[in-house]
C-alpha cells in the first residue's frame, strides 16, 4: 500500500469517517508500505497491514467468514490440481475453458466500449486472482483490488504474482456491501461473477454502494452474472459451492435491473458478444451447414443489424430461455 493511498480513496469502516486513514509502516520496499498500521484520525481505531494489503474488514456477517474459509480451501484444491504461479499470470487465457473464454470476451467488450483513460480510478469487487485488477493497472488506471479473502490463488496475496513482474494496483480485504472506499472517489467499479454473492438485499445494498463511491458520471460494470429464467428458475448449476461454503444466489434480471435503477442508476444492457447472433461482423455458415440452418442463420444475422430485434433477442435470453450471462453497464447520473 502506497502512503497516498488511504486519504485519497479510503474511509474508515468503523466511523465510516471518509478519508480519514493514515498509514503508518513498519517495513516497506522501493514500491509500498508491505508491514504496517492504518490509523484513523477520527475514531482512532487500527487496522493492519499485512504484505501490503489493508485489512479492512471488521466485524463481517457469519456467511462472509465461511465463504473465506471456503475460498482458502478451494486454493489448496487448486494447487493439487496444478495451478500455479505461471498458470494465474496467464490468466484469462486459458485454453479450451468456456469459463475463461466468457470471462475474457466480456471483459475485452467492456473495455472496447468504455475506453477507459489512464489515470482514471476503478475497484474490481471480488478481485479473486487479480488478474481483471492487474489488466486495468496494465492500461494505466489507478486499480483497486477489493475482497474477503487473502489466500493465494482466490484471495489478494495472489496480487503479488503480478507486482513481482512489474505491475502495481492496491488491494483492499473488505465487503462489496460496506465497501472502506470513499465516497466520489471512483470512475469504474468493476463485478465481474460477485453480484451473485448476495442475497436480494446485499445485492440492493451493494448496488448503493457503488453509487456512493462513484464520481458523478462514474460508471458501474456488471458482468457474467448468473440467471434465473422462465426455463430455468433454479438458476444455479455449480459443483462443490456447499463445500467449500459459497454464499451464491442467481437472481432474476429485472432483480439487477430494477436494483440498479433504484440505487441513482441509468443502465444499459450488454448484449453477449461471445454469441454469434450478438456478433455484427461475424456471419458463421460452414460449408456443411443443411439448407434450413443455413438460411436460419442469414435471417439472424440480418435481424442482428437492427437494434430493436437485438433488444428482444436480449429480452428472451435473459428472462426466458437462458444461455448466456447478464451483463450490464450503470452510470450514476451528473447532477447539476
Amino acid at each position: 500500500m502506497r502512503q497516498s493511498f488511504p486519504g485519497r480513496f479510503l474511509r474508515c469502516p468503523v466511523c465510516h469517517t471518509e478519508r480519514s486513514l493514515t498509514l503508518e509502516a513498519r517495513a516497506a520496499n522501493d514500491v509500498e508500505v508491505r508491514e504496517g498500521t492504518l490509523r484513523c484520525g477520527h475514531c482512532t481505531h487500527a487496522f493492519g497491514v499485512h504484505r501490503g494489503v489493508g485489512e479492512l474488514l471488521v466485524d463481517p456477517p457469519q456467511h462472509v467468514r465461511r465463504e473465506a474459509e471456503g475460498l482458502e480451501r478451494f486454493a489448496a484444491h487448486m494447487r493439487e490440481s496444478g495451478w500455479d504461479r505461471d498458470r494465474i499470470l496467464n490468466l484469462p487465457d486459458e485454453p479450451d475453458d468456456g469459463y475463461w473464454f466468457v470471462q475474457a470476451a466480456t471483459f475485452d467488450q467492456l473495455i472496447d466500449l468504455l475506453k477507459p483513460q489512464p489515470g482514471q480510478s476503478i475497484v474490481d469487487v471480488g478481485s479473486n486472482t487479480c488478474w481483471a485488477t492487474n489488466r486495468f493497472a496494465r492500461a494505466g488506471l489507478n486499480a483497486i483490488a477489493l475482497d474477503i479473502a487473502t489466500a493465494e490463488l482466490q484471495g489478494l496475496y495472489t496480487a503479488d504474482f503480478f507486482l513481482e513482474e512489474g505491475s502495481y494496483f492496491e488491494r483492499i480485504l473488505g465487503t462489496m456491501s460496506d465497501m472502506p472506499i470513499a465516497s466520489a472517489s471512483l470512475d469504474y467499479v468493476y463485478c465481474c461473477e460477485v453480484l451473485h454473492h448476495n442475497d436480494l438485499r446485499g445485492l440492493w445494498r451493494t448496488f448503493r454502494e457503488a453509487h456512493r463511491v462513484l464520481k458523478p458520471g462514474g460508471r458501474l460494470l456488471v458482468a457474467n452474472e448468473t440467471l434465473k429464467t422462465l426455463r430455468d428458475p433454479h438458476g444455479l448449476h455449480v459443483e462443490g459451492v456447499a463445500e467449500y461454503e459459497g454464499y451464491e444466489h442467481a437472481h432474476w434480471a429485472l432483480h439487477y435491473e430494477l436494483g440498479a435503477r433504484a440505487a441513482g442508476f441509468s443502465i444499459e444492457l450488454i448484449e453477449p458478444a461471445y454469441r454469434w447472433i450478438f456478433d455484427p461482423h461475424h456471419l458463421w455458415v460452414p460449408a456443411d451447414t443443411p439448407p434450413l440452418e443455413a438460411t436460419r442463420r442469414v435471417v439472424h444475422y440480418v435481424r442482428r443489424r437492427w437494434k430493436p430485434t437485438r433488444r428482444l433477442q436480449l429480452a428472451w435470453i435473459n428472462h426466458v430461455i437462458g444461455g448466456s450471462q447478464f451483463s450490464m453497464i450503470a452510470t450514476k447520473p451528473v447532477t447539476a
